[in-house]
C-alpha cells in the first residue's frame, strides 16, 4: 500500500519538473486568492501527516452517537438532554430510539451534544463544551472501537495517515488504587506502594482492553476482508489520558499506570493530562502534578510527555495562574508538546520561553475551532503567529472534532485567516510526524525546518522506493516509514497541481 502510493508520486514528479521547466508550475499558491470553497476542496487533498491532538471521546458527531444508542437501548433524559443506561422508565426518561424519530427533541439533542448553537441553554461555549462529555457518556463508554473507526476512516478520506489518540486506559481502577494506596510525600515510595498493590495488574488488562479496541475497530473497518475502507491505512498510536480534576493520589495512580503501560506496549507511546486546565482543582494542584510527571517519566526522558498547557484567559483564570503553566509543563514536567499554549505570550519571560521551545523543539498542538469556542480566540487575539515569528514549532489538530463539527481540514482551511501560509500548512502537516511519539529515526536531520535529510536518505525523498541505507532506516524505524509516506503523498499533491517541488 505504502509502495504503490510512491509509485503514484513519481510520475507526478515528473510532471512537476516539466511544468517548471515550461514555466507553468507555482511555486506556492497564493491562499489568500481562493475562494473559501477552493481552500476547501485544496486542504481536504492535502496531505496533513496526522493528528496529535484528538480526544477518541469527543470525536465523533453527534448523529452518530444517537445511532449508536438507539442500537443500544439506551434511554434520554429529558431534561438534561444526556444519555442514560435503560430502563427507560419515568417521566424523565425516553428511549432513545424513539427520540431520534422525534424532530424537535433530535434537534436538541444535537445541540446539547455539540457546540454547534451558540450560548445553548445560556451556557458559554467553554461549559457547553466540557460539560458535554458527562451527557454522552452512556454510549462513549460502550463504543470505543467503534469511535476509533470512525476517526481511522475520516482521516484516511483527508489524505492524513497517522493519528495519535488521546484514551484512558483502566481509568477508575488506577484512580481506585491511587486512593487506596493515598498520597505520600515522597512520589517514588507512592509509585512503589502502587507497584506493590497491583498496579501490573492494571497493565495487563490495558493492553488486553487495547487488543479489543483495536480488534472492534478493524472489524468495523473490514481490514480483513476483501474490501476494507479506507481507514485500516492509518497508523495509530495512543497517548495515556490522565485526569486533573481527581483525587492527587488518584492522578498519581493514572500517570505511574501510564508510565508503565508505555514501557510494555509499544502501541502506547506517551502521557497526557485532560479536562479543564482552569479546573479549582487543576488550578490548586499543578505544581503537584507537573513535579509528578517529571517524577513518574524522567523529565520525559525515559517517557514522552504532551501536555495541556496554558489553555487559559483572563475569563477563566487569574493572572497567578497565567504566568508560568507552561513553563513549569517544559521545564518541570520535561514535556514535549503542549496542548492549545495561547497563554504563552502572558507568561513570565514568554520570549525567552518562546526561545527555549523552538531551541528544544517543543511542538504547540495548535486547535483552531476549539480556541475560538472555548476562549472566544480569534485570528485577532490568539497567539499563532506569534508562535510562528519566534520560531516555535506548530501543528493544526482538531482537539473534539465531533462536539465541534469540524475536521481536520476545516482547521487547515481556517489557518488561513490566521496569517499561515502554503508553506506553514506544508510545515505543519510534517511537524505532525517528526514531533509525533513514534519508535525510530526520522527521514529529517532539522525537524521543524525540513532542508537536510538524513544522509541515508539524501536525494531520494519522494521517490518511489527508498534504496540502500535508507531502505534500511525505513524498516526499522516507523516514524521514518509514515514520513516516507507521507512524502510521497505530498509529491504527488504538489505534482497534481502544478506546484513547483521544494522541501
Amino acid at each position: 500500500m505504502m509502495w504503490g502510493m510512491g509509485r503514484a508520486g513519481v510520475g507526478a514528479m515528473g510532471l512537476a519538473l516539466a511544468l517548471l521547466l515550461t514555466g507553468q508550475a507555482r511555486a506556492e499558491p497564493d491562499l489568500g486568492a481562493m475562494t473559501a470553497g477552493e481552500r476547501i476542496a485544496f486542504t481536504k487533498a492535502l496531505p496533513k501527516g496526522g493528528e496529535l491532538h484528538n480526544h477518541i471521546s469527543g470525536a465523533v458527531f453527534p448523529e452518530t452517537l444517537l445511532g449508536w444508542a438507539a442500537e443500544d437501548g439506551l434511554c434520554v433524559h429529558l431534561a438534561d438532554l444526556a444519555l442514560a443506561p435503560p430502563p427507560c422508565e419515568g417521566e424523565l426518561l425516553r428511549p432513545a430510539a424513539e427520540a431520534v424519530g422525534d424532530e424537535e427533541l433530535y434537534s436538541a439533542l444535537l445541540d446539547s451534544f455539540s457546540t454547534r448553537k451558540p450560548s445553548f441553554r445560556d451556557r458559554s461555549g467553554h461549559d457547553q463544551f466540557f460539560g458535554v462529555f458527562g451527557r454522552i457518556g452512556a454510549t462513549t463508554s460502550q463504543r470505543a472501537g467503534d469511535m476509533l473507526a470512525v476517526v481511522m476512516d475520516d482521516l484516511a478520506h483527508q489524505n492524513t495517515f497517522y493519528l495519535e489518540a488521546m484514551v484512558t486506559p483502566q481509568g477508575r481502577a488506577a484512580a481506585a488504587l491511587g486512593l487506596q494506596v493515598g498520597l505520600r510525600a515522597d512520589l517514588g515510595e507512592m509509585q512503589d506502594a502502587l507497584e506493590a498493590a497491583g498496579l501490573g495488574d492494571l497493565v495487563s488488562a490495558a493492553v488486553a482492553s487495547t487488543d479489543a479496541l483495536e480488534a472492534r475497530a478493524r472489524q468495523v473497518l473490514g481490514c480483513e476482508t476483501p474490501a476494507p475502507r479506507p481507514g485500516c491505512q492509518v497508523t495509530v498510536r495512543y497517548l495515556v489520558q490522565t485526569s486533573r480534576v481527581l483525587p492527587p493520589e488518584a492522578t498519581f495512580a493514572q500517570l505511574a499506570l501510564g508510565v508503565a503501560l508505555v514501557e510494555a506496549d509499544p502501541r502506547w507511546v506517551g502521557l497526557q493530562m485532560v479536562a479543564p486546565e482552569d479546573h479549582p482543582v487543576a488550578l490548586a494542584n499543578y505544581r503537584l502534578h507537573m513535579e509528578m510527571v517529571g517524577h513518574l517519566s524522567g523529565q520525559g526522558r525515559t517517557t514522552p510527555v504532551a501536555l495541556h498547557a496554558g489553555e487559559l484567559t483572563f475569563n477563566y483564570a487569574p493572572p497567578e495562574h497565567m504566568r508560568d503553566h507552561i513553563a513549569q509543563a517544559v521545564r518541570v514536567a520535561g514535556a514535549r508538546r503542549i496542548g492549545h499554549g495561547v497563554a504563552l505570550p502572558h507568561e513570565t519571560g514568554a520570549e525567552a520561553l518562546a526561545a527555549e521551545m523552538a531551541e528544544k523543539g517543543v511542538l504547540v498542538e495548535i486547535n483552531l475551532t476549539s480556541n475560538a469556542v472555548i476562549l472566544e480566540l480569534g485570528p485577532h487575539n490568539h497567539p499563532y503567529g506569534w508562535l510562528i515569528a519566534r520560531g516555535v514549532p506548530t501543528s493544526f489538530s482538531t482537539d473534539d472534532a465531533g462536539l465541534l463539527r469540524i475536521d481536520l481540514s476545516h482547521e487547515y482551511e481556517r489557518a488561513h485567516a490566521y496569517g499561515a501560509t502554503y508553506g506553514d500548512l506544508k510545515r505543519s502537516a510534517r511537524n505532525a510526524l517528526a514531533f509525533s511519539f513514534l519508535a525510530g529515526e526520522g527521514l529529517w536531520s532539522d525537524p521543524g525546518r525540513y532542508q537536510r535529510p538524513d544522509p541515508a536518505c539524501r536525494g531520494q525523498i519522494g521517490a518511489p522506493e527508498p534504496r540502500g541505507a535508507c531502505a534500511d532506516l525505513v524498516a526499522r524505524s516507523d516514524k521514518a516509514r509514515e514520513q516516507w509516506r507521507h512524502e510521497a503523498l505530498l509529491a504527488a499533491f504538489e505534482a497534481q497541481r502544478g506546484l513547483a517541488r521544494r522541501r
